[in-house]
C-alpha cells in the first residue's frame, strides 16, 4: 500500500545466521513448538479484507477488542505496532531496545511481549511471543501510522498449515499439511523456504530485452508490485531518468528508483508484464535474492502456501486487476 510518499514493508526478519546475540535467537525460536487451539477439524477458513493487495485478518489479542493482523510471508516473527492504533492491548513497553545492528534495515527497536494468547476465531495461536514496535521508532513514522493493521503474522501461520487464499472470496482457508491435496489447476512454482521465508526463480527480461534470471523473495507484507536489486546482478540496470521513492522497514527506509516494467515469467507460466522499483541503496539481501515481490503482485491471483511441499501455487481469479 502506498501511504503518502513511501511504500511500507512491514517484514520482521530476524535471521539467526546473522545473530550474534543469544536473545535474537531466543525470540527467533520463542514460539517453536507452541500450540493452536482449533475451533473444529481443519480445514478452517478466516474472513479477510483485501487493502490494496495486503491480507487483513482480525484477531484478538488475550481477550481485547479485535485488530487486524496482516498475513505477512516475509515475517519470521510476530509484530505488533505500538502507537495510538494498539493502545487496547495494553502492552508493556518497558523493555524496548535496538534488536540487531543499527544499520539492518530488518532489525527493529521493540519490546519483545509474551503470554499472548491470538484468537483469528477459529483458529487461536497459545502463549505467543511477539515483538511490540514503537512506530515513532520507525523513520518513516508517519506512514507507519496510517498503515491499515496493528500486527503481523507470517511464520506462525505458514509453517503450520497449508495457507489458502481467495481473494475473489476474501478467505483465508488453513488446511492440514499432512492430508492436503491440490486439485485446482493452478500453476505449481516451487518455492526454496529459506530464513522461514519462500523464494522462488523468475525469467526476466529487460526493456532493452536483455534477459535474466531472478531469485525473488515473496513478501506479502510489502505494500509493492515488485523490485529489482542492481547491487545483486549486472543485468539489472536501474533506469536513468527513474523517479526517487522511498520504503519503510521497521528498521530503516530503503531508496528506490520507479522503472519501466520487465517481462517476469514463474515456474512455466507465460511472461506477465511487471511494474518493478530499483533498490539504490540499502536492502535486506540475506538468502542470495535479486527482488521481491510483493502484495500487489499477489493479489493478481489466488494464492495456496504450502510451506510442506516447497511451493506456492498461483489461480487465476474471477476477472484480472491491473498490477500497479
Amino acid at each position: 500500500m502506498r501511504l503518502a510518499r513511501a511504500t511500507l514493508a512491514v517484514a520482521v526478519m530476524l535471521s539467526v545466521a546473522s545473530c550474534s546475540q543469544l536473545e535474537l535467537a531466543q525470540l527467533y525460536y520463542a514460539n517453536s513448538g507452541s500450540e493452536a487451539r482449533l475451533a473444529h477439524a481443519l480445514p478452517v477458513t478466516l474472513p479477510f479484507r483485501d487493502v490494496d493487495g495486503w491480507i487483513l485478518l482480525p484477531a484478538s489479542v488475550n481477550g481485547k477488542p479485535p485488530v487486524d493482523f496482516v498475513l505477512d510471508t516475509g515475517a519470521s516473527m510476530l509484530a505488533l505496532l505500538a502507537g495510538e492504533k494498539s493502545q487496547a492491548l495494553g502492552l508493556d513497553m518497558s523493555n524496548t531496545h535496538r534488536l540487531g545492528d543499527e544499520d539492518d534495515l530488518a532489525a527493529p527497536t521493540a519490546a519483545p511481549q509474551s503470554g499472548l494468547d491470538i484468537d483469528f476465531g477459529p483458529v487461536t495461536l497459545l502463549d505467543q511471543t511477539a515483538l511490540a514496535i514503537p512506530v515513532e521508532t520507525i523513520k518513516c513514522a508517519e506512514e507507519v501510522r496510517d498503515a491499515p493493521f496493528v500486527g503481523v503474522v507470517g511464520h506462525e501461520l505458514l509453517s503450520r498449515y497449508v495457507v489458502e487464499v481467495n481473494y475473489d472470496r476474501h478467505e483465508v482457508v488453513l488446511h492440514d499439511p499432512d492430508t492436503y491435496e491440490y486439485t485446482g489447476n493452478g500453476r505449481i512454482v516451487h518455492a526454496d523456504i529459506s530464513g522461514r521465508q519462500p523464494f522462488v526463480d523468475a525469467a526476466i527480461t529487460a526493456p532493452d530485452g536483455a534477459s535474466y534470471n531472478a531469485r525473488m523473495h515473496v513478501d506479502s507484507g510489502a505494500g509493492i508490485v515488485a523490485s529489482l536489486f542492481p547491487s545483486t546482478n549486472a543485468a539489472i540496470v536501474p533506469p536513468q531518468d527513474g523517479k526517487e521513492k522511498n520504503a519503510c522497514f521497521v528498521g530503516g527506509k530503503a531508496t528506490y528508483l520507479t522503472g519501466t516494467s520487465v517481462e517476469m515469467a514463474l515456474g512455466d507460466g507465460p511472461a506477465v508484464t511487471t511494474p518493478v522499483d530499483y533498490a539504490t541503496g540499502g536492502e535486506v539481501i540475506d538468502t542470495g535474492q535479486n527482488g521481491r515481490l510483493g502484495a500487489r503482485f499477489l493479489r493478481n491471483y489466488n494464492v495456496v502456501f504450502d510451506y510442506s511441499r516447497e511451493r506456492m501455487i498461483l489461480e487465476p481469479r474471477a476477472a484480472t486487476v491491473a498490477l500497479r
